[in-house]
């Protein structure tokens, strides 16, 4: 596998705001320190964004520089996740990060992953200023378009190892890909409710029309062009998986960049998500959730001027 080193000339910290008003989508800010993803899923987004580049690049700045970005930043959650996978490869500053986090009191870390690659956190103390959000699929899913990518049960029992050493840990089921069989889910979402993360959320598969330009095997069976530009599934078809995994894991899980109308059609109250720091909050809360930009970041930009990434 190919890796690139080298010093990063743009801004590490940066707040997410291209999420159109119609999907529900909380900001946080990225905190990127690599771009790139070796594990080459067949529906991932970083295809598109970076043109089919595929290895990752990891930043070898010194770690004041970072500091200096994150000490200018408000509270909210800053995401290693957004464009490479947290864990996959280990960024050079990805332990001076958690030592920095683990001193702050309104500013988290949120580290997501596909990986099993656990060890840099086994080897530290745990702290409750880091997250680790586990993606995970179906075993089909898996083994049709995410094969470079450590089996779902591997996976979820590197995350049950993090919870036992004291780790916040969270589960994503995402994307939930229509033709690798619904009835397969079934499996994935009992056995993450047996492990009973602090959040679990659910995404359907969503993806912009350019990715087949790059990754002419990514999964479009089912998809129709949606009002936020993305490929999507019906309305219905979303509607059935929601609540068919959310009758498996035995609550009401989070959605993933879902569109407003859908929380509207299942009725379901938007408590926070694997991005947000949030979790059990009253009905009233929830709703203010639904603009939490201007609750974290009142001085940020209206998130409607900007596209949609992922």
């Amino acid at each position: 596998m190919m890796i690139e080193k080298r010093v990063r000339k743009s801004p590490f910290v940066r707040l997410f705001t291209k999420t159109p008003p119609e999907v529900l989508c909380p900001h946080f800010y990225e905190l990127i320190l690599s771009n790139g993803c070796p594990f080459d899923c067949l529906y991932c987004y970083l295809k598109l964004t970076f043109r089919g580049k595929k290895h990752p690049v990891l930043f070898t700045n010194p770690w004041c520089e970072v500091e200096k970005e994150l000490e200018a930043a408000t509270a909210g959650v800053f995401s290693t996740g957004e464009l490479a996978d947290s864990l996959a490869v280990i960024p050079p500053l990805l332990k001076d990060a958690i030592e920095y986090f683990r001193r702050q009191k309104d500013k988290f870390l949120l580290l997501v992953t596909k990986s099993t690659n656990i060890s840099l956190l086994k080897r530290i103390e745990p702290t409750d200023q880091v997250i680790v959000s586990f993606s995970v699929n179906s075993v089909p899913a898996w083994e049709r378009f995410e094969k470079k990518t450590p089996h779902p049960y591997e996976r979820l029992r590197a995350a049950l190892e993090l919870k036992k050493r004291g780790w916040r840990v969270r589960i994503r089921i995402d994307p939930v890909i229509w033709e690798a069989g619904l009835e397969s889910y079934r499996d994935i979402a009992e056995r993450v409710r047996d492990l009973a993360p602090e959040i679990v959320t659910v995404g359907t598969l969503r993806q912009y029309p350019g990715l087949f330009v790059f990754e002419k095997r990514a999964p479009r069976k089912g998809l129709e062009k949606a009002e936020d530009g993305r490929m999507r599934y019906p309305e219905e078809l979303r509607k059935k998986i929601y609540l068919s995994i959310a009758e498996w894991l035995g609550f009401q899980p989070a959605l993933c960049k879902e569109t407003k109308d859908m929380w509207k059609k299942l009725g379901w109250k938007f408590r926070g998500c694997n991005c947000t720091v949030l979790q059990d909050v009253s009905d009233s809360e929830a709703q203010k959730l639904f603009h939490q930009e201007r609750l974290l970041f009142p001085d940020s930009e209206d998130p409607s001027k900007h596209p949609a990434r992922s």
